[in-house]
């Protein structure tokens, strides 16, 4: 077998590794509230029974004592509350990494469905909508704007760039977010104050309808990142334009778009795509606090909703969907750093020999 064809299947097991320890480890967390909201749900669901039957009501105390206990063994035994702790555990994080989050307890999907990956699928295509969105446009402006930084180091633009991609970077993504609010939809009403309602249409007007309420996140999340992505670019590109051959393909008169373009840009791909691909798996944890402020329907809302209502099935799921995003998107930029760097030799080490 190749040397990275290895590489790459002891990366995915070791990410799979990665992420079945990370479920472990929430799982044993959240035992004791899931435990307390079964056990809830157990009492409501026998006083439920007992309330609607004519028959049970009739029984003697000693009798309706005794069933009370019956059925609430019975139920306890179905949803595995007779097992020990760690027993629980071990299933509960089993089930998350078969993809099984089981039902929410208040919430459900657009079609009435109340699986947990049902209501999570209904809202992570508009969260990826927001921030891959974004991440290209931030990514290609702050490529387009530090190569012309790098080339005038010390310039205007160079300096300009310092302060802004400072100051914006350093600006908390909600006060951003309210500033904008208050700005461009209270005070010049450009825009809607918050996403929702969705617009109740169809076609081509639905989907004007979505890009106008994602407008303003959407610039939000670029005019906060941009600046630090420009400028992290403008170093990369100012260091490999002091390298030898920059110098003397300079020497030797060769275009200086072909030098940039062309040897520059080749050789500063690595660090910057991956770096781009880690900068848009941390914008993804910012999700929660930026779709809450614009009430975007995506997962960082619905994990709101899902914490205040203690929907702990769905916080659950949202979290182990994020724990797989963030672990695969670094052994993507792993694998993406060695397949655009020929001088990194992927997967040669002894160990993978």
């Amino acid at each position: 077998m190749p040397a990275r064809v290895k590489y790459l299947v002891f990366r995915t097991f070791q990410a799979v590794l990665t992420l079945g320890i990370v479920i472990l480890i929430l799982s044993s967390l959240f035992n004791s509230m899931s435990e307390e909201q079964l056990q809830t749900r157990i009492r409501q669901t026998v006083t439920a029974r007992v309330r609607n039957s004519t028959e049970l009501q009739q029984l003697s105390q000693d009798q309706l004592k005794e069933w009370r206990e019956n059925e609430i063994a019975k139920l306890r035994d179905r949803w595995g509350l007779d097992q020990p702790v760690w027993k629980r555990i071990f299933m509960d994080a089993w089930d998350r990494m078969k993809l099984d989050f089981g039902q929410s307890y208040m919430m459900t999907a657009p079609g009435g469905s109340r699986q947990v990956m049902d209501i999570i699928m209904s809202r992570l295509p508009r969260t990826i909508l927001l921030f891959t969105t974004a991440a290209v446009i931030y990514v290609l402006l702050g490529l387009i704007v530090g190569l012309k930084a790098a080339q005038v180091a010390g310039g205007k633009l160079d300096r300009f760039l310092s302060i802004f991609g400072m100051t914006s970077s350093s600006m908390p993504m909600w006060w951003l977010g309210m500033l904008a609010i208050l700005i461009f939809a209270y005070q010049l009403g450009w825009f809607p104050s918050t996403a929702l309602p969705l617009p109740q249409t169809t076609g081509l007007d639905y989907y004007l309808g979505v890009l106008y309420r994602l407008a303003l996140p959407l610039a939000t999340i670029i005019f906060n990142i941009f600046g630090a992505r420009a400028w992290v670019t403008r170093n990369i590109v100012t260091d490999v334009l002091q390298d030898d051959y920059i110098m003397a393909a300079r020497a030797k008169g060769v275009p200086e778009r072909k030098v940039i373009y062309g040897h520059t840009l080749r050789t500063a791909a690595p660090p910057v795509v991956t770096s781009a691909l880690l900068s848009l798996l941390m914008s993804i944890g910012g999700a929660m606090i930026t779709e809450v402020i614009f009430n975007w329907p995506g997962i960082g809302l619905l994990t709101r909703i899902a914490i205040m209502q203690n929907d702990i099935p769905v916080v659950m799921g949202v979290m182990f969907i994020t724990s797989a995003i963030y672990i695969f998107g670094y052994l993507v930029a792993d694998l993406l750093y060695g397949l655009l760097d020929p001088r990194v030799e992927v997967g040669t080490s002894k160990s993978m020999r």
